[in-house]
């Protein structure tokens, strides 16, 4: 284990890593538009030069940090799914593992929650495959859900839901471990889709 987050790759020099650290952390913070390429380099103990060595500039910088965040987001997501059992128990590990995620790098997912609408239309396409909305959709297929609430308003509030504690988390208006409220986010999302 390199003590790195997961969207640093341990070959990169150490310039790139404390960057791409720093980054994300202005990123999630102010904004992209926000966050100036000085205040970047600043933030990592470099110069300007130092981003343009690695990225064309902020915005290629902003993308492959949202690609990174996203797919750790996706991977999570399928890795949940994927181990079998009732809806709920998958449902459980989903919620879990969201929340798990919250706690190691709450910077990486209030960024895919921020700039999501900006930055997927501009993912590599093998990428965009990759689709937690539909990912989710399917899921939702599961006889247990509702047939009486259409499954693109459960998708939106599922993902709404764990979107919004992540942004009270990160800001620090929820206090404690995300993934200690799973039982509690698990019980709402279930009165949600009336199972």
């Amino acid at each position: 284990m390199t003590g790195l987050p997961f969207y640093v790759d341990p070959e990169d020099p150490p310039s790139k890593q404390a960057l791409l650290e720093a980054a994300l952390k202005l990123f999630a913070r102010d904004g992209v538009r926000e966050s100036s390429i000085r205040a970047v380099a600043a933030e990592a103990g470099f110069t300007n030069p130092v981003l343009f060595k690695y990225f064309e500039g902020k915005d290629a910088l902003a993308l492959y940090l949202f690609e990174r965040c996203y797919l750790r987001l996706v991977s999570e997501t399928r890795v949940a799914l994927a181990g079998g059992g009732t809806f709920r128990a998958r449902l459980g590990r989903v919620i879990t593992r969201v929340l798990a995620l919250l706690d190691e790098s709450p910077e990486a997912l209030l960024f895919v929650n921020e700039e999501l609408r900006r930055y997927w239309p501009r993912m590599s396409p093998l990428a965009r495959r990759e689709s937690l909305v539909g990912i989710t959709m399917k899921f939702f297929e599961d006889p247990e859900v509702s047939k009486r609430i259409d499954r693109t308003l459960l998708v939106a509030a599922f993902w709404g839901l764990l979107g919004q504690f992540a942004r009270m988390h990160a800001f620090g208006e929820w206090k404690g471990p995300a993934v200690a409220t799973a039982p509690q986010i698990e019980t709402l999302v279930f009165k949600m889709l009336a199972c």
